[in-house]
């Protein structure tokens, strides 16, 4: 019996022996009880509530009343979606669950669980609330979520303005059968070959949650293999993590090279520089990382240990000479000579290294930021990977230059809210230091304002982004490339390559209020890029950059798993020497 109750028994007890009438009797007891009552609720509101029922509604795709809002082959659409879609299992949603019945309340969870559930990517319209309070001081909780048409099918398409093409169409189930199981096929052609691959995905597939994976392509250049096995963090209060993966990567790479080089012509030339060569990487990787800080508040910190073990060979003796982008035919067997930095990136590097990462707690809710429309999750903390450890010959690696070096790999973000709009800060650098001819570095900082203002259904969307990169000795498979994948549309693919690059674009949209086939937003946008790749030796510089503007069409599903907002462009450089160039794209801030 608690406090209160001895003490109301005591006090009844002395009220009889002092011969208290009964009306004082019965105000005593009241009193005595309605003093139990806020006692056990302030005891309650303090932190002693606990989660009670926990309902899981799951809705279709479209409610019965948008369908019967709808006539003739709409209607028909939507009611055979919802037919031959089949809804998430509930015990995948329950998966998912922070808490349980029994457990303490903690509201953070609840928020914590809805992020959770949007980046399973076929849920929509999440909400995790707390519906009820018991007076034995336990919270009823509903999870409601509509389910995504959850067949994706992807097509992209590019053609550069030299006639060099690239496209992709794939098909993939991310929920088969309602069990969050995701498998998929796809086929295409980049410049280098064609292509087809298959995939495999289960979250959750033990009660240890492990994560597989498996990807398989085939090319007429070769092959990628990979598989892997994870137990990621679902929480920030999770314990630990643990990653395995594996993977066997055979294919011609472009290996850019410096105009101003050995194998240059000009090196005044705006165009990049590079050879198709032959490259087989063959990866193991192991680690694991465990959360240092107090599980339910406070910044998160976690700490690990991971090794990586990566065989790499770019087979350049395999013929005499090597034709390059601008025509020439060239030896390049200088490339494998000690000092540079082919030679320094041949063999087996072994790479211990220590993990460190973090994040904060808030976060904010918004619309149309890396989406086209469907509630975003952002975090407004800084977040930081590092990973750093020794990579010489001691451990057994046989590249670089024999002695010792030090490798060192980090990823930073911060959102920040700035006026009416949400600026974003991101940064990834990689290096290492050693004896003369290990050394290298090459990191690159992106920032984007993307601000969105009017009416909820149509605001105008403003997005103003720059990046600047910059690297030292690098090998010609990791220049910074700009082209029409990344930045600038009227270039070739890899239109500019080196160690210096620089890149912006301003562009203006405007969502519509209609949806397509009620899918998908439809909005408009005009835009302005340029920027400028180089190499340091070169005879450019950013005076040199190419400038472009255009519109295009932006396309934002809103009831499809397939989330990504599609891109139907047509540009012009400003100079006139290029255009238009028709580019259509799923990727990327621009």
């Amino acid at each position: 019996m608690s406090k209160q109750g001895w003490l109301a028994c005591f006090m009844t007890r002395q009220a009889c022996q002092n011969g208290m009438n009964g009306v004082m009797f019965a105000c005593f007891v009241m009193t005595v009880c309605l003093c139990m009552f806020h006692s056990s609720t302030a005891a309650a509101q303090s932190g002693s509530l606990v989660v009670g029922e926990v309902e899981i509604i799951r809705n279709s795709i479209f409610s019965d009343a948008e369908i019967d809002s709808t006539v003739g082959a709409l209607s028909i659409l939507r009611g055979t979606m919802n037919n031959l879609h089949i809804n998430t299992r509930e015990y995948v949603i329950r998966n998912e669950l922070l808490f349980s019945e029994g457990e303490s309340f903690r509201p953070d969870l609840l928020d914590e669980t809805e992020r959770n559930l949007r980046e399973l990517g076929f849920l929509n319209q999440i909400r995790v609330t707390a519906v009820d309070t018991t007076a034995d001081g336990r919270v009823n909780v509903r999870v409601e979520v509509r389910d995504s048409w959850s067949l994706k099918t992807n097509l992209t398409y590019s053609r550069s303005a030299s006639g060099d093409t690239r496209w992709n169409i794939s098909l993939s189930e991310v929920n088969f059968l309602g069990h969050a199981l995701t498998m998929g096929a796809g086929i295409g052609a980049d410049e280098n070959s064609s292509f087809h691959s298959l995939w495999f995905r289960k979250r959750r597939l033990t009660k240890a949650g492990l994560e597989v994976g498996v990807d398989y392509s085939q090319r007429e250049d070769g092959h990628y293999r990979n598989i892997f096995v994870t137990r990621p963090f679902y929480s920030l209060g999770d314990q630990w993590s643990l990653e395995t993966r594996a993977w066997d990567s055979l294919n011609d790479v472009r290996y850019f090279l410096s105009n101003a080089g050995p194998a240059g012509a000009d090196p005044t030339e705006e165009s990049s520089l590079y050879a198709r060569l032959p490259r087989h990487q063959k990866t193991l990787e192991i680690s694991s990382l465990v959360r240092l800080s107090p599980e339910n508040e406070g910044r998160v910190w976690r700490l690990g240990a991971g090794l990586q073990i990566k065989d790499n060979f770019m087979d350049v003796d395999r013929q005499s000479t090597w034709l390059l982008s601008d025509g020439r035919e060239v030896n390049l067997d200088y490339l494998t000579e000690p000092g540079e930095p082919l030679a320094r990136e041949q063999g087996t590097t072994v790479y211990p290294f220590v993990w460190l990462r973090t994040q904060g707690r808030t976060w904010t809710k918004a619309r149309y930021i890396l989406q086209y429309g469907p509630t975003e999750d952002i975090p407004m903390d800084w977040s930081l990977s590092l990973k750093s450890g020794p990579t010489g010959s001691a451990l057994g690696s046989t590249t670089g230059f024999g002695g010792s070096s030090w490798r060192t790999e980090a990823v930073a973000t911060k959102w920040i809210q700035l006026g009416p709009g949400l600026l974003m800060v991101q940064g990834f650098g990689e290096g290492q230091l050693g004896d003369q001819g290990n050394t290298y570095h090459r990191f690159n900082v992106q920032s984007g304002w993307l601000v969105n203002v009017g009416a909820e259904r149509s605001p105008w969307l403003t997005r103003i982004i720059v990046e600047a990169g910059q690297g030292e000795n690098l090998a010609g498979d990791r220049a910074l490339v700009l082209g029409l994948n990344r930045g600038l549309r009227t270039l070739d693919f890899d239109g500019m390559a080196g160690d210096r690059l620089v890149r912006w674009n301003v562009e203006q949209g405007k969502v519509t209020p209609w949806e397509v086939l009620g899918m998908a937003h439809l909005g408009f946008a005009a835009f302005y890029s340029g920027g400028c790749a180089w190499w340091d030796d070169e005879h450019r510089s950013l005076q040199d950059a190419r400038h472009e503007v255009g519109v295009g069409i932006r396309l934002g599903p809103t009831r499809s798993a397939n989330a990504l907002t599609s891109k139907l462009d047509i540009s012009w450089a400003l100079d006139g020497s290029r255009g238009p160039v028709f580019t259509a794209a799923t990727r990327g801030f621009f």
